[in-house]
């Protein structure tokens, strides 16, 4: 086989024929066949043929970009708004600057291996190139169907191995985190950053935090919600971004923390400080707000955020990494993977594992030195030694 839908062989003779079989528009297949000397002949004779046939066989051939909304519309009873909106976002983000005009019959596997190649000299990590390269194979599996291709070259290209390029960034060390931390009292950033640090919550967790979710009381808060802003598209085609409250991706994401003290007088200073400005603080009120009390929006707390760390001269991380500084704290602290897990709200120890057991070397050192304390002689109960073969039982 030669891709799909293509075949090459040689015959008895010496000479080379190579096949092409396509589906119709009426759903049966034909096949054509070119013979030539050589197998490079052959095959590129049937690669000529190929270019010509969208227009014979198939109808009028279309580039990317034209059977873009037709994709669209396709998914559409298929896929979520958030995800759909998603999909057209990334291929015209990614992959139609480059391949957008040529006719979808004819983009070669060469082709999409240079878009990518081209996506990695800009930078992206190789988890954002493999998902172009998914959502373009997603392309061209319904181009295949509406008989705008015979092959989808995307299956022919390898998925980008990782390059170690990500967004994240080193936690926090343990004096820059007391730093910030004391920088933001009394400042707009003082209530979001004590829940981020304190209970390492993700930033849509945070910000959908309402007052009835906190009980002073007991003093413990509860996290069943979060924001985000997500691309939906319109019934026109058109993506836009709206603020979504929802329940958190899995179970897990439902959990009760306890609040430290810290945080707890934070809540207070908080509540204190609108009382005195005269704004509310009922029940339905978000803790942390925005101008005139609402919800701050996510793009105003991204600016007030790099305004934060640049005013103070502090090491500028993603407020994603700040839970990530949290988690990796905890664990320093002595906490247990499985506590760590829970507190995090991750689906299991193995992802909390996976992402943060490398920067938490204490816990390969409380392995050695649990283990040399076991083994060690003046602590172990030696009931005998063994040598060679047997038991010395007077030592």
């Amino acid at each position: 086989m030669y891709g799909d839908g293509l075949s090459v062989w040689q015959l008895p003779n010496g000479k080379w024929t190579s096949q092409l079989t396509i589906r119709l528009s009426d759903g049966s297949r034909k096949k054509f066949q070119r013979r030539r000397d050589t197998r490079k002949e052959a095959i590129a004779a049937i690669k000529t043929l190929r270019a010509q046939l969208p227009n014979q066989e198939a109808g009028h051939p279309k580039s990317l970009r034209e059977l873009l909304p037709d994709y669209i519309e396709y998914k559409r009873a298929r896929v979520r708004p958030n995800t759909l909106a998603d999909y057209k976002h990334q291929l015209e983000l990614w992959a139609f600057p480059t391949l957008g005009d040529k006719l979808v019959s004819a983009v070669r596997a060469r082709d999409v291996i240079s878009l990518l190649n081209n996506l990695d000299k800009r930078g992206l990590s190789s988890s954002t190139i493999n998902t172009v390269l998914a959502r373009l194979s997603t392309f061209f599996n319904y181009a295949l169907s509406v008989d705008q291709a015979i092959e989808n070259p995307c299956k022919k290209v390898e998925a980008f191995r990782p390059n170690g390029r990500s967004l994240v960034q080193e936690p926090w060390s343990l004096e820059e985190t007391k730093r910030a931390l004391s920088k933001a009292g009394g400042s707009e950033l003082e209530l979001f950053l004590n829940f981020a640090v304190f209970l390492g919550l993700r930033k849509g967790e945070i910000l959908a935090l309402r007052w009835c979710d906190v009980n002073f009381e007991g003093g413990w808060v509860q996290i069943d919600k979060t924001r985000s802003n997500r691309r939906v598209l319109s019934p026109e085609g058109v993506i836009q971004t709206r603020d979504i409250t929802s329940d958190p991706k899995t179970f897990s994401g439902f959990r009760r923390l306890p609040l430290p003290p810290k945080l707890l007088v934070a809540l207070l200073n908080e509540r204190d400080k609108r009382q005195r400005a005269s704004q509310t603080t009922l029940e339905s009120d978000y803790l942390v707000r925005g101008v005139g009390g609402g919800k701050v929006s996510v793009s105003l707390l991204g600016k007030q955020w790099k305004r934060f760390c640049e005013e103070h001269d502090i090491r500028k991380i993603r407020i994603h990494d700040i839970r990530h500084t949290a988690i990796v704290q905890a664990l320093e602290a002595g906490a247990r993977l499985e506590e760590a897990s829970q507190g995090a709200g991750h689906s299991s120890t193995e992802i909390t594992k996976r992402i943060y057991a490398r920067y938490v070397p204490a816990l390969a050192q409380r392995f050695a030195s649990s283990l040399a304390e076991r083994l060690d002689d003046e602590t172990t109960d030696t009931q005998g030694a063994f040598i060679g073969g047997g038991v010395d039982v007077e030592n």
